[in-house]
C-alpha cells in the first residue's frame, strides 16, 4: 500500500528575489528548517531532523517546485535543471530560475511585495524514516528522519494545513495520545480509515459518528443489502464525475 502523502507549511525565511547574470529572476529560501517544531498537529508535534532529505535527493528524483501546490502552476523542477535542493546547517534551501509565464510573474511580484512568505513541502514517509517519542510534558512528539520528498511550493499561507497525518507508523502507547481527523472528520485510527476509506473501517466495535455517516460497516450492519448503505464522500464526488461525463457524452 502507498504510503499517504503528507504536507506541512512553514513561514519562509531567507526567502528573496535576486536577478541572474543573464537576466533571469531567481527565487531562493528555505522549504524545512531543521529541528524546528511545528505547530500542534491534533495532540503531537513534529520536527525535522538535520539531513531528512538526503536519501531522497542523492536518488535525484524529480521534484517539483509549485505554487501553493497546483500542479499546473510550475514554476521549478529538479530534473530541468530549474531548481536545485541543497541541505546545510539551517535545513532544505531552494534555488530556482523562475520562467517567463503568467504565473511566475505573479509570484515574482507577490514574493517582492510581501504577499507570499510561506513554503510548503509534501512528502511521505517509508518504513523507519519517524520515531515517536514522548516529550517530558507527556506530550507525543514525531521525529521526520528520512522522507520522500515528492514536491515544495510557495505558498500563502503558513498555518499548518487541516489534513489528517499518517500515524500508522505511531506505536499504540503513543497513538492513544493523538487525536486526528481524516478528510472526512473521522477519528477513527484504523488503517482503512486513516487512508480516508471509512466505508472499509476494519474497527469491529467502531463508534465514531463521522465514520457512520460514510459507510461505516461496524455500524451500518454488515448484513444489509449494500445499496442501503450511505454512500461515502469519495463515493458521491465519484457518481457526480460519472454523472457530469456521462452529460459531456
Amino acid at each position: 500500500m502507498a504510503h499517504k502523502l503528507e504536507r506541512r507549511n512553514i513561514k519562509a525565511t531567507e526567502i528573496r528575489m535576486s536577478t541572474g547574470a543573464d537576466g533571469s529572476q531567481i527565487l531562493t529560501g528555505y522549504a524545512i528548517r531543521w529541528n524546528s517544531p511545528s505547530i500542534d498537529l491534533g495532540g503531537f508535534t513534529e520536527i525535522c531532523a538535520p539531513g531528512m532529505c538526503t536519501r531522497t535527493l542523492k536518488e535525484s528524483p524529480d521534484i517539483c517546485m509549485l505554487r501553493d501546490h497546483v500542479s499546473s502552476q510550475l514554476l521549478g523542477r529538479t530534473t530541468a535543471g530549474t531548481l536545485t535542493l541543497t541541505q546545510d546547517s539551517k535545513g532544505l534551501a531552494f534555488s530556482v530560475t523562475m520562467p517567463k509565464t503568467a504565473i511566475a510573474e505573479d509570484t515574482i511580484e507577490n514574493v517582492r511585495n510581501g504577499n507570499l512568505s510561506s513554503c510548503s513541502f509534501g512528502f511521505n514517509v517509508p518504513s523507519g524514516g519517524d520515531k515517536w517519542t514522548t516529550t517530558p510534558d507527556g506530550a507525543a512528539l514525531r521525529t521526520l528522519l528520512d522522507v520522500n520528498l515528492a514536491e515544495v511550493s510557495i505558498t500563502s499561507f503558513a498555518a499548518y494545513p487541516a489534513t489528517s497525518v499518517s500515524l500508522r507508523s505511531a506505536p499504540p502507547e503513543i497513538r492513544s495520545l493523538i487525536t486526528g481527523s481524516n478528510n472526512d472528520g473521522c477519528d477513527c485510527d484504523c488503517e482503512e480509515c486513516m487512508d480516508d476509506h471509512c466505508e472499509n473501517c476494519s474497527m469491529n466495535d467502531c463508534q465514531d459518528p463521522n465514520c457512520a455517516k460514510n459507510g461505516c460497516p461496524a455500524q451500518n450492519g454488515n448484513g444489509d443489502d449494500e445499496r442501503s448503505k450511505p454512500l461515502s464522500q469519495s463515493e458521491t464526488h465519484k457518481l457526480y464525475m460519472r454523472l457530469e461525463l456521462s452529460k459531456r457524452k
